[in-house]
């Protein structure tokens, strides 16, 4: 197995770390990995097909004063689809989204305005490289200018319900399946699209490089 190196700067990630409560400023997230652990008392997310009934998303651009979510969902938007990155031998896929996630205790300025989106996807990391997929290198594109990047602030929750978290990263080894929650600009946003930006990588040794490149899925609209 040859090694590739990252050769384009890691996103930075400041803006979508936990949330102060009530401040609206922004910390780091911590560092780490968040892999699922089981709760008691908890049921695990079902397999079956999400939920397309309800009100539909509002088209407005602006926070909604509807009341936020209090509840974990128990209803899914099934994607199924694919992102096979042919020049590293990688694959990701969006399996389901889940919407409208609670916010914690204390945020709830932010529950107004923006949207907890969790997304569930199996990472089939490369056999012929050791090039990691990266928790950091995925975004939810809404036309927005907000980064809508990964963010910590439901893992806890999540957790407790049984959901299982995908690492920071997967560099090795089997495909692995789990959710990231994202925190997406606006709230209740009319169309949505998973991008996933593989960094410029080069092959060690002054093998083949290969540029950055964006894939994207949409998700919704």
């Amino acid at each position: 197995m040859k090694t590739a190196l990252v050769t384009a700067a890691a996103a930075l990630l400041g803006l979508v770390g936990c949330m102060s409560p009530d401040t609206g400023t922004t910390s780091p997230p911590p560092p780490g990995q968040t892999t699922g652990a089981a709760g008691a008392g908890s049921s695990t997310p079902g397999s079956s097909t999400a939920s397309t009934s309800g009100t539909a998303p509002s088209t407005s651009t602006t926070a909604t004063a509807d009341p936020a979510p209090t509840a974990v969902p128990t209803a899914f938007t099934d994607i199924n689809q694919t992102i096979d990155d042919g020049d590293l031998k990688e694959a990701v896929t969006v399996k389901r989204i889940a919407r409208q996630l609670p916010w914690p205790e204390g945020y709830k300025a932010s529950a107004q305005a923006y949207e907890l989106v969790a997304v569930e996807m199996t990472w089939t990391p490369s056999k012929s490289f050791t090039i990691p997929i990266r928790r950091q290198d995925f975004s939810i594109n809404t036309g927005s200018q907000f980064p809508n990047q990964p963010d910590t602030v439901a893992d806890a929750t999540l957790k407790a319900a049984t959901w299982n978290l995908l690492p920071d990263q997967v560099a090795t080894g089997d495909a692995v399946t789990g959710w990231v929650v994202f925190k997406v600009d606006p709230r209740n946003a009319p169309s949505m699209a998973l991008d996933y930006a593989r960094p410029a990588t080069q092959v060690s040794g002054g093998g083949t490089s290969f540029p950055a490149k964006t894939f994207n899925i949409r998700l919704v609209g």
